[in-house]
């Protein structure tokens, strides 16, 4: 029986997931020829054009994506025969699981959601990388971590491989020192200055700042403006002004009595994704904890 190459196959499932062969080579650390040779040898063993190749892009064809989809099995396999063997796991030893985190999101609400569901209800064993989500995706697609918290969705292009789900929506609020907050929400007759830092998303940011001075008589200046949660909340509890931020974001200093809010009722609400490999030998455990 004439066995299929493995090394040949691994190629072809490399430049699938990393969208080229110049990317899959600098990832498996071989020449982009010897990958371009290797997925060329696999075809002709098939007898099969997995991917048709043009000058500006990359297409798998239909027959190629059946084969990636059975190669993402295939590596998924290997990732869990390292994850029991190689790394010394048994069924007698708590779960792991490793956790990607972007930048933006807030610590505190991964940590919080992830330490109460499953480090303290199911005994598992955690561990978190911080990093964009281009490198994140890179690190899943590569079976080195198993899921990754974002404010974004996957691209369509990843949608063959990762699923995606909604496990958190929040409002955005006005966040500052309590004494802050008592100061504005006074009736004034002259403006009162107060620096905004504002939550970068998707919304039209001057008309809100608009409505948001004219209902207190604020007169705002904005020196900053970003999607990192956890520096809006560390900016808001300097109290230097207030901080436009996903409530969930700065939940325990709200409750803790450390800062306090101002609703925004028109502003848009923040939507929070966990993304994970769709054939992940962590499957059962994420849909587990995301259920």
């Amino acid at each position: 029986m004439e066995w299929l190459n493995f090394r040949h196959l691994y190629a072809f499932w490399s430049v699938c997931r990393h969208g080229g062969f110049q990317k899959a080579a600098k990832r498996v650390h071989v020449s982009q020829s010897t990958i371009s040779e290797q997925v060329a040898q696999l075809e002709d063993y098939l007898e099969e054009t997995l991917i048709e190749r043009n000058t500006r892009s990359l297409v798998v064809t239909d027959r190629g994506t059946a084969l990636w989809r059975y190669a993402d099995e295939i590596f998924a396999k290997s990732a869990t025969i390292n994850h029991l063997f190689r790394d010394k796991q048994d069924t007698t030893t708590p779960a792991s699981i490793r956790i990607g985190m972007v930048g933006g999101i807030s610590r505190n609400f991964v940590t919080g959601l992830v330490l109460r569901s499953l480090i303290e209800e199911r005994g598992t064993r955690i561990s978190l990388v911080d990093g964009s989500f281009d490198e994140l995706n890179a690190l899943l697609k590569s079976f080195e971590i198993d899921l990754i918290f974002s404010l974004e969705k996957p691209r369509s292009k990843d949608l063959l491989t990762v699923a995606y789900r909604k496990v958190e929506t929040s409002s955005l609020c006005a966040a500052g020192k309590p004494e802050l907050v008592r100061r504005i929400r006074r009736q004034r007759t002259k403006p009162l200055p107060v620096e905004l830092f504002m939550f970068r998303h998707s919304f039209d940011r001057e008309s809100f700042e608009r409505t948001l001075a004219g209902r207190f008589n604020l007169e705002v200046d904005v020196p900053i403006a970003t999607d990192d949660i956890s520096l809006l909340r560390f900016l808001a509890n300097t109290g230097r002004g207030l901080a436009v931020v996903p409530e969930i974001g700065v939940q325990e200093d709200l409750t803790a009595g450390h800062l306090s809010s101002i609703r925004l009722v028109d502003a848009p609400e923040v939507e929070f994704f966990a993304v994970y490999l769709s054939n992940g030998y962590q499957r059962e455990l994420i849909d587990d904890f995301l259920t």
